[in-house]
């Protein structure tokens, strides 16, 4: 069992009610929080409000099957969102995390902190790397997506 936290922060040239409708509807998000490859998408649920679920579950060409289940526990528009989730390789459950996503005001621009506190089950702290890495790729698409340009590949 490893635990660890990570924070990704980043300056927005959008401002707060922007960045926060990016997260708020399932066709906004699945601009940004997506597949780095080609991918068979096999569930993808939104339910964007306080205690409501979130699924996103995909088959690899590998043919692993990633699942992502989340379940969101505070949400204040414009400001924040909390949410607790699962991630799931096959059968095995690797990890339990509390994602915090503040977005503060500054100008017209939106400084975006993104905090991850997880339990990981397996994989040390190769497991917290990895996560983090792709963690900031989806970061950095909404970036992306929200300045009009397009996304970058998950190197």
């Amino acid at each position: 069992m490893t635990h660890a936290t990570f924070v990704i922060e980043r300056q927005l040239n959008a401002p707060p009610d922007r960045v926060f409708a990016a997260y708020a509807s399932l066709a906004a998000k699945s601009a940004w929080f997506r597949t780095p490859t080609d991918a068979e998408v096999l569930d993808r649920d939104f339910d964007f409000r306080v205690g409501g679920k979130e699924r996103f579950r995909a088959r690899w060409a590998s043919g692993l099957v990633t699942d992502f289940q989340a379940t969101y526990h505070d949400i204040v528009e414009n400001e924040r969102i909390v949410l607790v989730y699962d991630l799931f390789h096959g059968d095995e459950k690797l990890s339990v995390s509390l994602q915090t996503i503040e977005l503060r005001a500054d100008g017209g621009r939106t400084r975006l902190l993104h905090t991850e506190q997880g339990a990981y089950f397996s994989g040390g702290q190769d497991a917290v790397d990895g996560r983090e890495h792709g963690t900031a790729w989806h970061v950095d698409n909404l970036v992306a997506v929200l300045e009009g340009r397009e996304a970058r590949p998950l190197i």
